[in-house]
C-alpha cells in the first residue's frame, strides 16, 4: 500500500509517501521527499531487522495503519525533511520555533550549550537528534516585527532553560518566553514538573525563576 499526500506549508506544496513498499519509500527519499513507513515487525524467523527493511530505518516516523496519520503527524514529517523549522508557540512579541540550519551561529560563551549552538555541525547534529527524536530542546526566540533572533529557551527533560542575548535584556521577552514554554510543557508534553537551575549569584534569573513559580 502506497499513499501520496501533499502539505501545504506556507503556500508551497510538500509531498509526503506513506507506504509499507520498501521500493515505494526507497525512490521516495532518493527523490528528496518525506516518507513515513507503514511498518509490521517482522518475523521471529529473520535474525536482522536491518536487513529486512533498510529503508524503514531512514523513515523518522512509523504508524501500524495509515488510520495513525495525523494532519500533525504529515507536517511534521514534511517539515523535517524539507529543514522547515516547526513553529512550537508564540506570544504577543514573540515565534518560539526549532532553530534550522540556515540560522546565525551564536557568539561561543558560557550559555551555548558547550558549543552546540556556536558550533554548525554540533549544532546540526542537535538538530536532527533531538528535536527528531524527543520532539522538544532548545528552541530559538525570534521577534516578531524584526524577524531576530533574541535568544533560545525551551524544555530538556524536565529541565526550564533559557538564553537571552545581551542587547534584548530587561524587555522582559525571557519571563514572556518562559511562560508560553511551561503551558507548553503541561499541555502538550505532559509533564507535571518542571525544574530550573540558576547560579547563586544570578539575582535576575533567581526573582525571574520566583515570578514563574518555581520554589
Amino acid at each position: 500500500m502506497t499513499i501520496i499526500k501533499n502539505i501545504n506549508i506556507d503556500g508551497t506544496p510538500y509531498p509526503v509517501t506513506i507506504s509499507d513498499e520498501e521500493e515505494a519509500l526507497s525512490a521516495a527519499y532518493e527523490a528528496g521527499g518525506a516518507i513515513i513507513g507503514i511498518w509490521a515487525p517482522p518475523s521471529p524467523d529473520i535474525p536482522d531487522e536491518k536487513e529486512a527493511a533498510p529503508i524503514f530505518w531512514k523513515c523518522l516516523y512509523l504508524v501500524a495503519s495509515p488510520e495513525e496519520l495525523s494532519p500533525q503527524l504529515l507536517e511534521r514529517a514534511a517539515r523535517r525533511r524539507a529543514d522547515l523549522p516547526w513553529l512550537i508557540g508564540e506570544t504577543s512579541r514573540l515565534l518560539i520555533r526549532e532553530f534550522t540550519s540556515r540560522d546565525p551561529l551564536e557568539p561561543p560563551s558560557g550559555e551555548d550549550g558547550d558549543g552546540v549552538f556556536s558550533d554548525w555541525e554540533k549544532r546540526e547534529a542537535y538538530r536532527k537528534n533531538q528535536y527528531a527524536f524527543y520532539e522538544h530542546g532548545l528552541w530559538a526566540l525570534t521577534e516578531k516585527t524584526s524577524g531576530q533572533i533574541i535568544g533560545k529557551a525551551g524544555v530538556t527533560g524536565e529541565e526550564l532553560s533559557y538564553h537571552i542575548y545581551p542587547p534584548f535584556r530587561r524587555c522582559g521577552y525571557a519571563r514572556e518566553a518562559c511562560e508560553r514554554i511551561i503551558r507548553l510543557a503541561r499541555e502538550e508534553l505532559g509533564l507535571a514538573r518542571l525544574w530550573i537551575r540558576i547560579r547563586k549569584e544570578n539575582t535576575a534569573s533567581l526573582r525571574l525563576a520566583g515570578a514563574l513559580g518555581f520554589r
